[in-house]
């Protein structure tokens, strides 16, 4: 009879021993110290920055006119690597250089028109001593010779004219640089007017950005901003490009005024005259906050709240406000006065199931990023 009860009471106490047991385990995880990874909190001015479009220009860039009339004997070709000096387009100056001969003749004749008018003054003013008709001619006399001194004046200053005439017929590069369009070909007849070529200046690029006006203070002249490409990737290298130019004209449909920044040479990176660009542009503040990693913020429904370790390594949440951030920080307020202060460890890594008061172990101290 004790064999059979003991018998029919055997499962029952098998699964109390393993309720007991699981009970056991629980309590001993539930009580096990948490891993977790920490930063402190430091207190510095947070320095945010935008980001703006701007446009490549060659500092320099011209369209280039023909400055003569005439028949374009040579231009030169799109894409056309030159140097200050270099011939860029040439006109015809055989019609110019009759006009030089012609104006040079002219000059030939005025000269030998005065040395006679010059002979007869002299003449005439010795017989006027003795002859009053004499005398009634000199002022006849005096008067061309004064024209015929005129005349070589004159002359003088059209064969001037004319020989510029010829210079400019020479179309030279004003700077080093690539010929990007060619407007007229050669064998054309042009006006002095008329638009031949455009030379880039590719050694001197600048951005030209246009930025709301209400970031006009952040802004000034000699100021080195970031500036990268549109398709740019992190792990190529920063291009700084320095403020020359402050436009304080404001679009009235934009509310924007123009920039122009000078980009910093260097042989790594490659431009282009037309480019989109991408500029940082930093929002400085005098104002210190309270910095954490964004890591270290748990969201939930009912608000934003951090994870203290005391010095006890035992987890406390703190209700937070978050402000604004800059890449990994953020600045935060306590919610509660004195519930937090500089150099404070924060979880930044496995806080999402710690529970109040619980025990953690601290296995990696991560570095504070900026």
């Amino acid at each position: 009879m004790h064999h059979t009860q003991q018998s029919h009471l055997s499962p029952l106490t098998r699964l109390a021993k393993a309720a007991l047991l699981t009970t056991g385990l629980f309590c001993t995880a539930v009580n096990a110290a948490a891993p977790v990874a920490v930063e402190r909190i430091t207190q510095a001015s947070l320095q945010s920055q935008f980001t703006v479009h701007g446009t490549l220009y060659g500092k320099q860039d011209v369209r280039l006119t023909a400055g003569v009339n005439g028949l374009l004997t040579y231009v030169a070709e799109p894409g056309s690597l030159v140097h200050k000096g270099d011939i860029l387009a040439k006109i015809d100056t055989l019609p110019l250089e009759f006009q030089h001969a012609t104006q040079r003749e002219m000059l030939t004749r005025a000269k030998i028109n005065l040395r006679f008018h010059k002979q007869e003054l002299s003449r005439l003013k010795k017989l006027a001593q003795s002859s009053s008709a004499a005398a009634s001619q000199v002022d006849q006399i005096q008067n061309k010779h004064d024209l015929a001194q005129s005349d070589i004046a004159l002359a003088e200053i059209a064969l001037q004219r004319i020989a510029d005439q010829i210079n400019r017929a020479t179309l030279t590069a004003p700077f080093s640089g690539v010929v990007s369009e060619r407007f007229i070909q050669s064998g054309a007849d042009v006006n002095r007017a008329d638009k031949l070529i455009k030379l880039i200046d590719i050694n001197n690029l600048e951005a030209r950005i246009y930025i709301p006006i209400k970031y006009l203070n952040y802004i000034q002249q000699g100021q080195s901003l970031p500036i990268t490409t549109t398709d740019s990737t992190p792990s190529q290298p920063t291009n700084y490009a320095k403020i020359t130019a402050i436009i304080p004209a404001t679009d009235p449909r934009s509310q924007s005024f123009e920039i122009r920044a000078t980009l910093e040479k260097d042989t790594d990176s490659h431009w282009a005259v037309g480019q989109l660009v991408n500029i940082s542009v930093p929002l400085k503040t005098d104002n210190t906050s309270w910095l954490v990693n964004r890591d270290a913020l748990i969201l939930r429904k009912d608000g934003v709240h951090i994870v203290k370790i005391d010095d006890q390594n035992t987890a406390q949440k703190v209700p937070v406000q978050v402000g604004k951030g800059k890449g990994k920080l953020v600045a935060i307020t306590p919610l509660s006065a004195g519930s937090l202060s500089v150099n404070d460890t924060v979880v930044v890594l496995g806080a999402e199931r710690l529970q109040a008061g619980q025990e953690v172990e601290v296995q990696q101290r991560a570095k504070n990023s900026s």
